[in-house]
């Protein structure tokens, strides 16, 4: 198994005028971003590690330095795959209308066919993944309930602003949306017209939320 030595390539970046933990984060992204794309255009079975070190531009050697075991990469891949559609979906910088934002932004995004996000690792993946590893199952629970703690400060910050209802549970608001999201992404995959119909019920969604 490989030290934590530099690769080539980072020696290479070094040269280049970027530090050593530069150099290391730019490898890691890389791998994981070549990870997204070979689980989401093979599967996540099929790619060996040495296909998607060859599709980064590393060795196995880089792999190791990171990476403990295919089953961490997966979790490294999973987390950056929903933590990145986490911060393009949720809405920040208006409190009052946050939770409003982030319903209508996944709306347009179901309708417009941009989610589940084109390129990316799906649904089923991850779920089947869970079923085999405990760790990988851990790791989307967490990144779950991540989300939902999210959605459930929108939810409190409409409350204080008067825009969402008072007598609804910040955290169970959340967890419900995050957990309509995670289906919703499922039933899309199997080619259910979902989208045909959400617009409708996000907007009944909405005003049932609404004082």
């Amino acid at each position: 198994m490989a030290s934590d030595a530099p690769e080539p390539s980072d020696k290479a970046r070094l040269r280049a005028g970027k530090s050593r933990d530069d150099a290391k984060r730019e490898t890691r992204e890389a791998l994981i971003a070549a990870g997204i794309e070979a689980f989401a255009a093979e599967g996540i079975d099929a790619p060996s590690l040495d296909s998607i070190c060859a599709r980064a531009g590393y060795t196995r050697g880089a792999f190791y330095v990171h990476f403990k075991d295919r089953d961490e990469f997966l979790i490294a891949v999973m987390s950056t795959a929903l933590e990145t559609f986490l911060d393009v979906i949720i809405a920040t910088g208006d409190a009052a209308l946050d939770l409003e934002k982030t319903i209508a932004t996944f709306v347009a995004a179901v309708e417009s066919g941009t989610f589940p996000m084109s390129g990316g690792v799906h649904f089923h993946q991850f779920m089947a993944a869970c079923t085999r590893s405990e760790r990988v199952r851990m790791r989307y629970v967490e990144v779950l309930a991540e989300a939902g703690r999210r959605v459930a400060f929108a939810v409190r910050e409409g409350q204080g602003a008067g825009t969402v209802r008072r007598d609804v549970d910040p955290e169970a608001v959340g967890l419900m949306l995050v957990a309509l999201v995670a289906g919703v992404q499922g039933v899309i995959e199997v080619g259910f017209p979902v989208a045909t119909v959400i617009g409708k019920a996000a907007l009944d969604l909405t005003r049932m939320l609404k004082p």
